[in-house]
């Protein structure tokens, strides 16, 4: 491969996904674009491969088989698990290019990702240049649930403002006018964007929410936006923790409470900000995203976890949530309820 300078810092992070890690490092080396580096940031994961290899195993192997330096491959490892927010602060730390891609260890990029994102960062000095997503299933994923899912997460990644923002038009849009989606895949972003949003972020072990809360303070930092109508990623749904599988445990419901963190930070975060940069309207709209991420925690709960586990469940949501919090949701739910009963 010729050696050149890099320009975009694909970020990886990893923590359970070895199965699927080959297959994004795979479609890295595809790309027209080759002045790239990648960052992989082992996030304490204890996972293998189907050929029983670690995460540091497969990327040295990665390197050997296509002759790329350490220096072009960049591995970081956690000694424990901090969750993706310490892992994506970790690699964009470790970068050394103007440009940051998130790239999630069981997705890919489509081959002309990397050079038609850059090509328009550069030709319009955009921050934040976001293209459109393919969203697939797993393999044998055919059931009539994971498809619901595959269409709902579709029309979430390809929410896309076709052409530029700029100013406080980027966060407006995003928290307030909902014009184009907070995940952070699909998108090329400015090392000094990216880096100052972080600046505002605590450590926080965070499981679910946390592309909304590095989104928040992206948008806020940014001075132009670029949206493009092109497939640029592929996504893949699985049935993971985040969808609605059976809930067995309270371990793996207080990673789902987990989500409360988010907001702690974000309502603790945002008293600090100018008040000419954060309107009534985007404090409303940020209130509103805490009731809705709170709403689909007690979905959960009532859909989800098991009808024994579920008294302490509901105490865990209500010790992470506030306990005030917490049942004025349910006392609104059981109206709109009963409402909808009385239709």
């Amino acid at each position: 491969m010729t050696k050149k300078i890099p320009k975009i810092s694909i970020c990886i992070p990893v923590y359970n996904a070895e199965k699927t890690l080959q297959r994004a490092l795979e479609s890295v080396v595809c790309q027209s674009f080759t002045a790239w580096e990648i960052i992989v940031v082992n996030d304490g994961s204890p996972g293998k491969d189907e050929r029983g290899r670690d995460c540091h195993k497969i990327l040295t192997q990665f390197r050997k088989s296509h002759k790329i330096t350490k220096k072009r491959v960049i591995y970081r490892e956690h000694r424990t698990n901090l969750g993706l927010l310490e892992a994506r602060r970790t690699a964009v730390e470790a970068s050394n290019t103007d440009y940051i891609f998130m790239l999630d260890s069981d997705d890919e990029l489509l081959p002309q990702a990397l050079q038609t994102l850059y090509e328009a960062a550069v030709q319009t000095g955009a921050d934040i240049v976001q293209g459109g997503a393919e969203v697939l299933a797993r393999e044998n994923a055919s059931d009539s649930i994971i498809q619901k899912r595959v269409a709902e997460m579709h029309k979430k990644a390809n929410n896309i403002y076709a052409g530029q923002l700029t100013g406080q038009d980027i966060f407006d849009g995003f928290l307030v006018q909902n014009n184009h989606t907070g995940f952070l895949w699909a998108k090329l972003i400015k090392k000094d964007t990216y880096q100052a949003a972080l600046f505002h972020i605590p450590f926080s072990n965070c499981v679910f929410a946390e592309d909304f809360l590095q989104y928040f303070f992206i948008s806020y930092e940014a001075q132009k936006y670029l949206g493009i109508n092109q497939s640029l990623y592929r996504y893949y749904v699985d049935d993971g923790i985040s969808s609605f599988q059976r809930i067995t445990g309270l371990e793996r419901w207080k990673k789902i409470c987990s989500t409360a963190n988010v907001f702690t930070i974000l309502f603790q975060v945002v008293k600090e900000l100018p008040s000419y940069r954060y309107s009534e309207q985007e404090k409303q709209a940020l209130q509103q995203q805490s009731c809705s991420y709170l709403a689909n925690n007690i979905k959960q709960l009532q859909e989800a976890v098991l009808p024994d586990l579920q008294p302490a469940a509901k105490e865990l949501l209500c010790e992470y949530w506030g306990k005030d919090f917490v049942e004025l949701m349910l006392e609104k739910q059981s109206e709109k309820s009963e409402k909808n009963h009385q239709k």
